[in-house]
């Protein structure tokens, strides 16, 4: 691994990125290379780090803190830049080169400075409160205050469901921020049950890890819902886990070492302060394996996975959007409903649009498992049409209070008045198994058109025929996507459209500002029109 950070480092040294965590974590990078190898560089790179620190310092506001990304004298920003230092500084005294010492005058000058703001800031996300937390435990000596802090923001209780998913619901913060914070709170304040929290994290992480090592984040509330996190920014949590004896952790530590230098060098960093994460472990993949439900219904997120040897499913009904009434920053809101993989070949989302006051496509209100292992989702959409103001509401200005009525708003004072409203209700069963599974669509209300996009991945498509780039129809009941020796077979029982050119509309809230969360890559079109009935089915070859 350590070949790997060095690589990393002398790359990204050569022209670093301007931004106070960036500059920090060469810092930290630096000083954890010459802790495991300090026969290398002859202190060299702790001459380029003294440098760095200069040029982070030089970003250091009067009040100690440091800004970015629009976030002004940032307390949590700040955070994720003093968590290294901490680091750094901790590990400094076993660093043999002259180097060191000036490095770590730097570093304390910088700690000095920005612990009194961190006593007393404020944070904007769950997340930070346990960012900002580790750091005042690491960087405690610099002020009385810290510990003290730290134990009030802990006393507000960790974000966390029975499945060990934080209310952020997402993998990147829990792999860069919950999990390494609340380890750090857990070793220093004495908090067993903080490691509890993350051990059960990670073992619903693991559960969520396809085949190619991507965990599902379709759920997630944060940016990652449109991605996915590798299992590898996981490796040295899983690794504590598994040198303590739980092999459900070895597994997945075997599957995660880092192949990127940006994760190598935090998995070095995190060996480097604490050298018994680097035990041998003793694998024993098959019993772990034996432990993983072949179905985990996470029900507080609306999510189900289903495995069946190189099969997968997932099926996700947990949007907030249906309960908020908008699409925004913090919510989840990804329309993705299933995906699908048969080994090498993967569905990597349907997602049902539908022509309907621009109300954007389907998001199921809940996930419900039914008796036979699958889930079943509902959804109601509704639009209205307002009738006059009764008598005495009118104004005779015609000034009425600004009022939205979840799609639109306008000064008509919504709210007063008496109004017909126009539904559509879409019910959708998945039905898995050892042969696939089977999606049943049947809508309710609104006569209306509808599109379903089946969004795949790499491989050879056939029974279709190209409507556009990258896009596609069926030219019978029957497709296949093959990518190398694995296949998925799409069957449906609608009979195709030969005029009906399939869409996807993300709705009013993203096409009034231009914007869309489309999805790129090849894409195949169902449609037809509601009320109705039909099915999908999605089976290996």
């Amino acid at each position: 691994m350590a070949d790997l950070v060095e690589a990393w480092w002398d790359a990204e040294v050569e022209d670093p990125a301007p931004g106070h965590r960036a500059l920090m974590r060469l810092v930290a990078t630096a000083v954890a290379l010459e802790a495991v190898r300090p026969q290398v560089g002859s202190g060299t790179r702790l001459s380029t780090a003294v440098g760095l620190a200069d040029r982070l310092a030089a970003l250091q506001g009067p009040d100690g803190l440091f800004s970015s990304d629009g976030n002004l004298h940032s307390p949590p920003d700040s955070a994720f830049t003093l968590n290294d230092v901490g680091i750094a500084l901790d590990l400094l005294p076993e660093v043999g080169a002259p180097q060191a010492r000036e490095l770590e005058a730097r570093l304390r000058a910088v700690a000095a400075a920005a612990v009194p703001a961190l006593v007393v800031g404020g944070v904007h996300t769950p997340n930070h409160r346990w960012e900002i937390s580790s750091a005042l435990v690491r960087l405690a000596p610099f002020d009385d205050r810290a510990v003290p802090r730290a134990r009030e923001w802990l006393a507000e209780g960790v974000d966390v469901d029975a499945d060990g998913i934080y209310s952020e619901r997402s993998a990147n913060y829990a792999a860069f921020v919950s999990n390494p914070c609340l380890l750090v709170l857990a070793e220093v304040l004495g908090r067993d049950d903080l490691e509890e929290i993350v051990h059960r994290n990670l073992h619903t992480i693991l559960d969520l890890t396809d085949a190619d090592g991507a965990v599902e984040t379709v759920f997630s509330r944060r940016q990652d819902q449109g991605g996915s996190i590798p299992v590898e920014a996981f490796h040295t949590q899983l690794r504590r886990y598994a040198v303590r004896g739980c092999t459900t952790c070895a597994a997945g530590a075997a599957r995660s070492e880092p192949r990127a230098g940006a994760l190598a060098a935090i998995a070095l960093l995190e060996l480097a302060a604490e050298p018994e994460l680097g035990a041998d472990v003793e694998v024993a993949v098959a019993e772990a394996r034996s432990q993983e439900p072949a179905v985990r219904h996470l029900a507080g997120v609306g999510l189900l996975v289903a495995s069946h040897r190189r099969t997968r499913t997932v099926v996700y009904g947990g949007s907030d959007v249906p309960h908020v009434g908008r699409v925004g920053s913090g919510l989840a809101g990804n329309p993705t409903f299933l995906r699908y993989r048969s080994g090498d070949a993967v569905v990597r989302s349907l997602r049902l649009s539908r022509v309907f006051f621009g109300l954007g496509p389907f998001r199921a209100e809940s996930l419900e498992v039914t008796d036979d292992g699958g889930a079943h989702l509902r959804e109601t959409v509704t639009a209205r049409y307002y009738q006059p103001l009764p008598a005495a509401r009118r104004r005779s200005d015609g000034a009425y209070p600004l009022v939205d009525d979840g799609r639109f708003t306008a000064s008509m004072a919504f709210d007063e008045r008496p109004h017909d409203a126009v539904s559509l209700v879409t019910d959708v069963t998945v039905r898995t198994g050892g042969r696939g599974l089977e999606v049943s669509v049947e809508t309710t209300g609104a006569h209306t058109r509808w599109s379903l996009e089946v969004a795949l991945g790499e491989g050879d498509l056939t029974g279709v025929v190209a409507t556009g780039p990258d896009t596609y129809r069926m030219t019978g009941s029957r497709a296949e996507l093959r990518h190398g020796s694995d296949a998925v077979v799409i069957e449906t029982t609608l009979d195709p459209e030969p005029e009906g050119a399939g869409f996807y509309a993300p709705g009013e809230t993203f096409s009034f500002l231009g914007g869309t969360d489309a999805l790129a890559g090849p894409r195949l079109y169902l449609t037809g029109t509601t009320p109705g009935a039909w099915t999908l089915r999605l089976r290996p070859a």
